[in-house]
């Protein structure tokens, strides 16, 4: 069997970033291959993320719908009237509790 796996080298161990499902003590022959860190954050953060998935370690991130056009000023101030509390929640709170 034969398989590619990403690895670090802290402190004169190799650390594999994924589990590798081989018997405890077994032989391994590994070939090093130096892979150059990204230099893009953005790319960094893809890359450790898909190790933590394929790790088992972290859920796939879920897809968010794109929206299709941005929401017109009558539709915002229609959205504003209707989701509207009218005093602030600091304030509701406090007469709740005044009324105790």
């Amino acid at each position: 069997m034969s398989s590619t796996i990403t690895v670090i080298y802290e402190n004169g161990i190799l650390r594999p970033l994924t589990p590798m499902m081989v018997p405890e003590r077994a032989r391994l022959q590994i070939r090093v291959e130096h892979v150059e860190a990204p230099t893009d954050t953005t790319e960094h953060r893809r890359q450790v993320r898909k190790a933590l998935v394929t790790a088992g370690l972290s859920l796939p991130a879920p897809s968010l719908p794109t929206p299709s056009e941005s929401i017109s000023a009558d539709r915002r101030d229609e959205l504003a009237r209707v989701f509207a509390a009218g005093q602030p929640l600091s304030e509701i709170i406090i007469e709740e509790r005044d009324g105790r």
